[in-house]
């Protein structure tokens, strides 16, 4: 990382925060000749001290495809962002948050971790009490990323803003 004075990475409440603000985490998965990058809905967790990510999908598509029994992939997730201006400077710049790390994709098997993963997912949007119809499961694959490195960055305006 460039900018140390951004290192948030050792700061768990921090790390959080910008994860509670991620709206979307992208994940970038290798192909033959170029990276495929395809935005998702998540939710994480920690298990055993280590971060793991869930994601779903339908049950078609390249990315499947692509994963196939467990693959590596980079991925990011961006907490809230917003634009400031200095008048006196006459610059602009960005206050935000940043999450991007690597780790090893794999398709949820067991019943019990894919519904859990669903439930998370749905408290991660502030719908935990809605209830789903666990028929629809069966048209969704769900996915986890098991965290192998990750940093998070992010600009003093942004640590310095009220937590939401």
């Amino acid at each position: 990382m460039r900018r140390t004075d951004r290192d948030c990475t050792g700061n768990p409440e921090i790390v959080r925060r910008c994860l509670k603000q991620g709206q979307i985490i992208n994940i970038a998965v290798n192909t033959d000749s170029v990276p495929y990058i395809l935005p998702l809905c998540f939710a994480e967790e920690e298990i055993d001290g280590r971060l793991v990510f869930y994601f779903h999908k339908a049950n078609d598509g390249t990315l499947n495809n692509l994963i196939k029994k467990e693959c590596t992939c980079s991925f990011s997730v961006t907490g809230r962002s917003t634009l400031f201006m200095d008048e006196e400077k006459r610059t602009c710049n960005m206050n935000y948050a940043s999450f991007i790390g690597r780790g090893r994709v794999s398709l949820v098997g067991s019943e019990d971790e894919r519904n859990k993963a669903v439930r998370l997912i749905m408290e991660h949007y502030d719908r935990g009490a809605f209830s789903l119809d666990m028929r629809a499961m069966s048209a969704i694959l769900i996915y986890r990323i098991d965290v192998d490195e990750y940093t998070v960055k992010a600009t003093k305006g942004w640590r310095d803003e009220e937590c939401l």
